[in-house]
């Protein structure tokens, strides 16, 4: 019995001793192994991150990409609604621009002399012979069914208030010259301070001066200074485009107009036998 605990003990302990040589001899061999291990899971896990990373990458590119093309497509958008906004406000440029005969005639007549003999038949006669072949209402119908909204959500508020302004000029114009046709005296309800001035010198402050020397009437000189102004705004608006020079064929056709003015108001007068006094005294030059 002893013996046989005594060789258990022995083969025990050899075993135990072969296994200590053992790890003692190929402990290089274990450390290399976990070593590897080790670097194994962790060049695993860091390609993975890696690709994690190049796959977040790509996926901001994505969304940049998109954005971008977003950005493009709005901006595009707004560009081609700011253009049509532009085509819709010289459209209605153009239609206001034939009735500026008009304000032609509101700076040859001596507004004042008419209203005092309103109702008279020569008078009406006189004033019909001047707008009826301009055929004002048509032209202001015509103004109306032009689609406003479009502009004034895509233009800056300089190229409408340039707009604005200059419209009201010309229809102020067109309602002087069609009060005169019937006996409204009261003149001040109609040219009283500020329905013209304050526009036209918000935007143009070196007009004060005139204003304050011949009162309202003085805005129908600024007429054709907003016509090409709102050309240049919206060339500078829509194209970038900063022009200052002046606009020679507008310049022309001014000229043209205050002629006509002149030869139909001096041939109508005479033609009703009524006096030239109906002409304001600062544009009698013969």
């Amino acid at each position: 019995m002893k013996s046989e605990i005594f060789n258990w003990l022995i083969t025990v302990i050899s075993s135990s001793g072969l296994v200590g040589v053992a790890a003692y001899l190929l402990r290089d061999t274990v450390v290399k192994y976990l070593t590897k291990s080790v670097e194994h899971k962790f060049e695993t896990k860091l390609e993975k991150f890696k690709a994690d990373i190049r796959d977040s990458e790509k996926e901001i590119e994505h969304i940049r990409s998109f954005l971008a093309s977003n950005r493009r497509e709005r901006d595009s958008l707004i560009q081609s609604k700011r253009i049509q906004a532009a085509e819709n406000l010289l459209r209605a440029r153009d239609v206001i621009s034939q009735m500026t005969l008009l304000v032609e005639y509101m700076k040859i007549l001596n507004i004042s002399e008419i209203f005092k003999d309103a109702g008279n038949p020569k008078i009406g006669e006189f004033i019909d012979t001047l707008t009826k072949p301009l055929n004002t209402e048509e032209k202001i119908k015509s103004l109306g069914s032009i689609d406003m909204g479009v502009p004034r959500l895509y233009l800056s508020d300089k190229s409408l208030k340039l707009f604005d302004t200059y419209k009201g000029i010309v229809l102020h114009a067109a309602m002087m010259m069609q009060a005169m046709r019937v006996p409204l005296r009261n003149l001040d309800s109609i040219m009283k301070p500020g329905v013209l001035s304050e526009s036209v010198i918000d935007l143009a402050p070196m007009s004060k001066e005139g204003f304050d020397k011949w009162g309202e009437s003085y805005a129908y000189f600024w007429a054709s200074y907003f016509h090409d102004e709102l050309l240049r705004s919206l060339r500078k608006e829509i194209w970038g485009e900063d022009n200052e020079t002046l606009d020679t064929k507008s310049v022309e056709q001014l000229a043209l107009d205050s002629r006509r003015a002149q030869i139909n108001v001096r041939a109508s007068l005479e033609k009703m036998g009524l006096p030239n006094s109906l002409i304001s005294a600062k544009d009698e030059t013969g």
